[in-house]
């Protein structure tokens, strides 16, 4: 498996302009994302900045949990390589794994994870609204990605219960009595997997498996059903 890593920061406006400074004056230039917040996690970025207006871009439906979150505001950086100084904003590493989706969860079973009350409580009312275009564009991704489902409603259960499996966990794996949440369906299947893998969600947990999302497939290369680890710092 080729050696895949990437840590992210998160920092003030203050800070992220400090830091661009820093890198410039070592030649070292760092990218601003533009349109969507996964570019960064390509291979071949070295270091990007997004910016809180990203959020509010292509994927601003999705960006509501961001705007919900206590990192609203703050600028994300996913760097290939730690910074230096920067010990207190490290949020976390994310690796390429070889794990393997144990199961994955009944159309019945989705639909308890999403009327859990303590998820329903979280759910920013943005995340249901999806226009009739954007619709489309899910679906057509979800095909992209070989799936073969034709309702758009089936796909966002999937979409939210997934969501809900980083905030209360019913499908995890274990590591010395350590839970490991993990994505409960196929990449075609779900998405925003920015949101688990830049710990918007599920950042309680030392450990998070995270399925990359068809715009993730897309945008940043990575490859769909080849899970991601999410190491905690702190």
């Amino acid at each position: 498996m080729a050696n895949y890593r990437k840590y992210t920061y998160w920092l003030t406006k203050d800070e992220e302009a400090h830091l661009r400074a820093e890198l410039l004056s070592r030649d070292i230039r760092m990218k601003s994302a533009r349109g969507v917040v996964c570019t960064p996690l390509d291979e071949i970025n070295k270091i990007t900045g997004v910016a809180p207006e990203v959020w509010n871009d292509t994927c601003a439906r999705q960006g509501s949990w961001y705007r919900a979150s206590d990192k609203n505001g703050l600028y994300l950086v996913i760097s290939s390589f730690e910074l230096d100084g920067y010990d207190e904003s490290v949020s976390a590493t994310i690796t390429r794994s070889d794990f393997v989706r144990p199961q994955t969860p009944s159309l019945e079973e989705k639909d308890d994870m999403i009327r859990d009350p303590e998820f329903m409580k979280k759910i920013p009312t943005r995340w249901n609204k999806a226009e009739d275009l954007e619709k489309r564009i899910s679906m057509r991704w979800a095909g992209r990605l070989g799936s073969d489902l034709d309702d758009y409603e089936v796909l966002h259960l999937s979409h939210t219960a997934n969501h809900a499996n980083f905030v209360k966990p019913r499908f995890f794996v274990r590591e010395n009595q350590e839970i490991i949440p993990y994505s409960i369906d196929r990449s075609a299947h779900i998405c925003s997997c920015c949101l688990e893998l830049f710990q918007i969600l599920g950042d309680q947990f030392p450990k998070k498996l995270v399925a990359p999302c068809p715009g993730a497939s897309l945008f940043a290369r990575l490859k769909p059903d080849q899970y991601l680890m999410v190491e905690k710092i702190s």
